[in-house]
């Protein structure tokens, strides 16, 4: 699966909730009662914010690596100083 660039809860809610419509679609049944348009609505709600929080945690991971990746090549880089 292509990876996206989603920026908040919001963008990752609507793309779960529409892939849960689609599979509900797939499976034959025309149109969902309320009860499962809530359920969906809920689940979609509680995994984005797992999702949103987890993708958050990795960027903040990357953005580490990345900046202790450039302090060591800036610390590799220093001419000796004559004394």
């Amino acid at each position: 699966m292509e990876k996206l660039v989603l920026k908040g809860k919001k963008e990752i809610r609507m793309m779960l909730s529409d892939s849960l419509h689609e599979t509900i679609k797939t499976l034959g049944v025309a149109k969902s009662p309320k009860k499962v348009e809530k359920v969906l609505e809920k689940t979609s709600r509680k995994l984005a914010s797992k999702v949103a929080r987890q993708m958050k945690k990795d960027l903040k991971k990357m953005h580490k690596a990345n900046n202790k990746a450039k302090s060591k090549k800036k610390n590799n880089h220093q001419e000796p100083v004559a004394a």
